[in-house]
Parts: structure tokens; C-alpha cells; sequence
């Protein structure tokens, strides 16, 4: 009898027994991550309905309280509400319907009603046009540690209260294991993009913890510095150089492979924290909620994947979420690499990455609005996919004064084909494009 045969078997046996057992573990970990649910009614009377709308589209917004609670979306048509949308987070978006609308709150066990807010929406507004980023410069080094580190991966860069530019971003001691990685390196410059490097500063945020993929936010003179993995953490600035008031904000995030957070501001006290996610099986991007910069709910997914596409790591595969708005419109760009199945996790820990052109992977998409960039079915089915950029991790910079952008990329010396460490820099250009198909999202 020919026994070669179970070998074979028995190593696919054995690996989809793995792959079931990483694919069967929770993602999710609930919903409550920054107030216990006893606050959530004085919260949401106070908030209200929040809107923020632009060409064709419109967000409502609102505290949720899903474990007890659903919303009804409701329009008014002239001679009644009708129900539009049900949903158990509070958010809805919207499209192309100006009008009165409200939302209203339907208890779970004893279907008792009570109105959240009403307001009126009106459209307005020209299409905006479609903008392609192309990387217009060859790279250049712009900042490696030697005191606190040993490279820079995810990064943050921005400019301080007393006008010089600053860089805090990942580093270790080591080679690129992410297990060391517990501070956040510094550095200066008087002009972006400096002449020669940025100056090191000192290392920042070691709270005995992993410290991930740091952003940087000012509002009203006080600055906020947020950063991961697993919990939300966040210090604050009066000056965006001295730190202070270390907290967590997010304990257990939605998900729970959340990392990478990145915060925008997209009306009057509200704000949106994207970060990385995963859903059953596909790879996201999923966004949190705030309006005050200190509590956040989950309200959707910004961008999905689905059959076709490439990558869908059982820790997910979008990374390094950001969001830029340029003439009207959004964009988000997600490095995109890390592989689907369990063999990519193990090489990772042996710092042996599997086809190394993935790790410099940057997929940029569109969008006429922050919270929906559509879904990705791999880079020939995607309607909202518009480009991938040999970057890691990158930061987007725009300079007002001179209507100038730059793009970073960076990553660990053993993985990144580009660098060997270092963050580098290049000037970055927006082309125009006509597509008919891209302006109907």
C-alpha cells in the first residue's frame, strides 16, 4: 500500500486546523469602550442630532446605547414621518434628500419611544472633482534616531506652538521587533522640509506598553497626541512639545484587532478616529465617533474588503489609515500588506517577510464623504480605488502657504526595500481625472 499520500493530508490538515482555530477566535469585544452605559442617557440628551453634510451627501450623528436601544430614521414627507433607516449605532449617511429629519429611540425590552433630535437638511454645492496623488520627487532622508531607537516606522508629522516641525513616531532598540516597541521617538526642524535631517529630541510616551502609530491633533490651543494598539491611548500638549495627562480613552475598542487610530475633524465639534479592523474574515478600516475629543463610539466601517481581495490577515491587512480632503473631496489611504494566512504571522516573527514588494503597499481611495470609501474586491474591482503608492506607513503634509504636499514613507530595516530605517520624504502632486464612474460615489 502507497502511504505518501498522508503526509500531504496530514500537513493541510493541520493547517486549516490553525487557520480555523485564528479565524474562530472573537473580534469583536463589545460596544462600551469609554463611559459605562449608566452615563450614556445624560450624554446623549446632550449631544443631540449632530449633522455634517456636503455635495449630495449628509451625516446624522448621535450617541448610541445598542445593548438596549435602536434608532429609527425618520423623514418627514409633508403629511408624516416615514421610517427610512433602522440602525444600532448613531450614525446614518445619507444621500441627495433635503428635508426634515429626526431620530428616534426604540427601547429593546419595552418598546418605549422618545425622539433623539430633528433638524432640516438642505443640499448644496457643485460635484467636486477627482484628484489621482502621484509621488512627483525621489525620496530623501528626513529623520533616523540614534538615542532612542534604532528607526522609525508609523509616524506623525506636525507643527508646534512655537512654529517649529515635529516627528514622533515608533521605534526600539532593536532590529524591528514590534513586541519592544514601548516609546515614541522624537524630532525638530525650524522649516519643513528641512535642509539637512531633523534633530533628535527626547523619547516620549513610555508607559511600560506597546506604543504604536502616534497622531497628532490641535484644538484650541491644546494638543492631543493619540496612539495604540488594542486601547485608545491619549496624552495632551498645551504647546505640542511637553506631554502630560497619560489616559486611556478606548479600553475595549469595537474591534479587536484596533490599531493605527488617525483622528480628523470633520464639522464644529466633531471628529472622526479611523483605525485598522477586521470583520468575520475580510479586512476594514472602521471609524469611531466623538465631539468632544475625550469619549468615542464605533459607527461604521470607512472602507471594506471582500471576495477578490488580496490580503485578509487574521490580526487584518489595512493598515496606517489616513484621511485628507482636498477640493471637496476625501481620501484615505491604508498600507496594505501583512498575508491571509497564518504562515505570514509566524514569518513575521522570525522577521522574514514574505514577498517583500507588499510591504511598501499603499492603496488610496475616494470618496465625496468621510464615512464610506466603498469596498475593496482587489485592484481591478474596486470603483473607488484610484492608485498604489510604493509607501509604508506614510504621512500626508500639506503646506498652505505654498500649496505644497509631501509624502513620508518608513518601516522596519529588515522588511523595507525602500528605506533601511529612516523616515523619508518626497514632494507629492495631485493630478485632475476625468471619470464619470468615479464621480457618481
Amino acid at each position: 500500500m502507497n502511504w505518501a499520500w498522508i503526509i500531504p493530508v496530514a500537513i493541510l490538515f493541520l493547517w486549516l486546523v490553525v487557520e480555523v482555530v485564528m479565524r474562530s477566535l472573537p473580534y469583536k469585544h463589545g460596544f462600551y469602550g469609554f463611559l459605562p452605559p449608566e452615563y450614556l442617557p445624560q450624554l446623549q440628551r446632550a449631544i443631540g442630532v449632530k449633522l455634517v453634510k456636503g455635495h449630495n451627501w449628509f451625516h446624522l450623528g448621535w450617541i448610541a446605547d445598542p445593548d438596549f436601544e435602536y434608532y429609527r430614521v425618520e423623514k418627514w414627507y409633508g403629511d408624516g414621518w416615514d421610517e427610512v433607516a433602522r440602525t444600532s449605532f448613531g450614525s446614518y449617511l445619507g444621500y441627495a434628500e433635503s428635508g426634515r429629519w429626526r431620530v428616534i429611540a426604540v427601547h429593546k425590552g419595552k418598546s418605549q419611544t422618545r425622539m433623539v433630535g430633528m433638524l432640516d437638511v438642505e443640499m448644496e454645492g457643485e460635484a467636486p472633482e477627482v484628484y489621482i496623488p502621484r509621488i512627483s520627487g525621489d525620496w530623501r532622508r528626513l529623520f533616523r534616531p540614534e538615542k532612542s531607537g534604532r528607526y522609525i516606522n508609523d509616524h506623525a508629522v506636525y507643527q508646534s506652538a512655537d512654529g517649529e516641525w515635529r516627528l514622533i513616531g515608533i521605534t526600539s532598540q532593536t532590529n524591528g521587533d514590534y513586541a519592544a516597541e514601548r516609546h515614541f521617538a522624537t524630532a525638530r526642524s525650524a522649516e519643513f522640509p528641512p535642509q539637512a535631517e531633523m534633530l533628535e529630541g527626547d523619547p516620549i510616551a513610555d508607559f511600560g506598553e506597546q506604543a504604536w502609530a502616534p497622531d497628532v491633533l490641535e484644538h484650541e490651543g491644546v494638543f492631543h497626541l493619540y496612539w495604540s494598539p488594542h486601547k485608545l491611548h491619549q496624552m495632551t500638549s498645551p504647546d505640542g512639545i511637553h506631554w502630560e495627562d497619560h489616559r486611556v480613552l478606548l479600553e475595549k475598542p469595537f474591534h479587536k484587532y484596533f490599531r493605527d487610530a488617525y483622528v480628523v475633524q470633520v464639522a464644529k465639534d466633531q471628529w472622526l478616529l479611523y483605525a485598522t479592523a477586521r470583520g468575520r474574515f475580510f479586512s476594514q478600516i472602521d471609524i469611531y465617533q466623538s465631539f468632544d475629543l475625550e469619549n468615542w463610539q464605533y459607527i461604521r466601517p470607512a472602507l471594506r474588503s471582500d471576495y477578490g481581495s488580496e490580503r485578509n490577515s487574521a490580526y487584518a491587512s489595512m493598515e496606517s489609515p489616513q484621511v485628507m480632503q482636498l477640493k471637496g473631496r476625501y481620501y484615505l489611504s491604508t498600507t496594505y500588506n501583512n498575508g491571509t494566512t497564518f504562515i505570514s504571522a509566524l514569518m513575521l516573527k522570525m522577521k522574514k517577510w514574505l514577498r517583500s514588494q507588499t510591504y511598501n503597499n499603499t492603496l488610496v481611495f475616494h470618496s465625496s464623504n468621510p464615512y464610506d470609501f466603498g469596498v475593496y474586491r482587489g485592484k481591478r474591482r474596486s470603483s473607488t480605488l484610484l492608485t498604489n503608492l510604493e509607501t509604508h506607513a506614510p504621512c500626508w503634509i500639506h503646506m498652505p502657504a505654498e500649496d505644497k504636499w509631501f509624502i513620508t514613507t518608513a518601516g522596519w530595516p529588515w522588511a523595507s526595500a525602500i528605506t533601511s530605517g529612516e523616515v523619508s520624504i518626497a514632494a507629492l502632486t495631485w493630478e485632475p481625472i476625468n471619470s464619470q464612474k468615479a464621480r457618481k460615489k
